[in-house]
């Protein structure tokens, strides 16, 4: 019987997949969601958990104008991946990518997330990036930038729905492997997003300063 439940589950789970478009499609509608945003302001706290380096947690202002700017306001020394602040940046790893695939499905507390897999153009690189998505939602769960069998990177997405129109990042968490940050051990950087403002239409002078 519960082999049988279990072959029941994984059919349902396809089918739910197949109802929600290709992977191409599905990998659509993530940008769709993401596209509406057109620029954001918000607090931003960043928290290390680095062994042998000592990083504070810092406190900025971000300033966001999608596709590729972007400008910290901070005292200190900002260390977090530059695709946080740009929504997963969906559209740089796409235009480096020749071929997105279905990795696998599965629930998360009820919700239906598909994992998708994008390859690079060159057909030599051992690189790639698996995405799982929150196919109601339209949501990025977790990220990972793989080389070959190791593990560069794991990225993982909280959201928060912001004008009863966006669902945009509340806390992210990049794990992050040794040898990334120099000779630093494995660890972890937590970014947290409170008091966003979107769409205010930004002005690219904002960003002619210095660009980050």
């Amino acid at each position: 019987m519960n082999r049988v439940l279990a072959v029941v589950g994984a059919v349902l789970l396809a089918a739910s997949v197949v109802a929600a478009g290709t992977p191409g499609e599905i990998l659509a509608q993530v940008q769709r969601q993401y596209e509406g945003v057109k620029d954001y302001t918000a607090r931003v706290r960043v928290a290390a958990d680095i062994p042998d380096l000592d990083l504070p947690a810092r406190d900025f202002t971000v300033y966001v104008k999608r596709p590729d700017k972007v400008k910290i306001e901070s005292t200190g020394l900002v260390i977090l991946p530059r695709d946080v602040l740009l929504l997963g940046d969906l559209e740089g790893h796409l235009a480096e990518s020749a071929r997105v695939t279905v990795n696998g499905t599965t629930r998360e507390r009820g919700r239906l997330i598909c994992c998708l897999k994008l390859f690079p153009q060159d057909t030599a690189s051992r690189d790639r990036v698996l995405l799982w998505v929150d196919v109601e939602r339209r949501t990025l769960v977790r990220s990972e930038l793989w080389t070959g069998a190791n593990r560069l990177l794991a990225v993982y997405w909280k959201h928060v729905r912001v004008n009863d129109e966006f669902w945009l990042p509340a806390e992210v968490k990049c794990a992050i492997s040794g040898g990334v940050l120099g000779e630093a051990q494995p660890g972890s950087i937590t970014v947290t997003f409170a008091d966003y403002q979107v769409n205010t239409g930004l002005s690219d002078e904002l960003f002619t300063d210095r660009e980050h």
